[in-house]
């Protein structure tokens, strides 16, 4: 085999590869199709989720988030979430958005609730609490530190003006 077929078979073979990774990604992958049900939920912030984001369940992955759309009345998120169907949860779940960590992506943790009745499919949770975001919870802190050192600041400047006049009266020691 001369070195010009060798490389239009490796050409050839890395063009096909190629086109089944191009159409097994415009699918959706395995995720898509996965079995389980949809549930959904309504938030005030999502930030930092996207579709593919992880469903988790006493810390173990349950499902992934399948579609994000914009809720014109007030302004809020819906999330589509798809749920694996040996999992049964609660209608009076909460579904809650939560950070891995500082520098984390996000994940939507689910904490069963207590009730009887099941979620079916396409089923809406009542109970949610959106995306806390550091940049703001952080933000929230620093002006608080401001306030309290200036406040500090302020407090030291008035006892510092009432201090040079007992030092300066050559009887303060004795009016005590």
């Amino acid at each position: 085999m001369t070195l010009e077929i060798r490389n239009i078979l490796v050409g050839s073979f890395v063009v096909v590869v190629g086109a089944l990774f191009l159409v097994f990604s415009s699918r959706g992958g395995v995720e898509a199709s996965a079995d389980g049900y949809e549930l959904r939920a309504v938030y005030q912030n999502i930030d930092g989720v996207s579709v593919g984001t992880d469903v988790l369940l006493a810390g173990i992955n349950i499902g992934k988030v399948t579609e994000l759309k914009h809720v014109p009345d007030g302004h809020q998120a819906e999330i589509a979430m798809r749920i694996r169907k040996d999992i049964e949860l609660p209608i009076d779940s909460i579904a809650l958005v939560i950070s891995a960590g500082m520098l984390g992506g996000k994940y939507i943790k689910l904490e069963p609730g207590g009730e009887t009745e099941v979620f079916s499919a396409g089923d809406y949770f009542e109970y949610v609490q959106g995306a806390v975001i550091f940049e703001e919870l952080l933000q929230k802190i620093v002006l608080d530190a401001e306030g309290r050192r200036r406040k500090v600041k302020k407090i030291r400047a008035v006892a510092a003006e009432s201090e040079p006049a007992k030092k300066n009266n050559p009887f303060g020691s004795l009016l005590k």
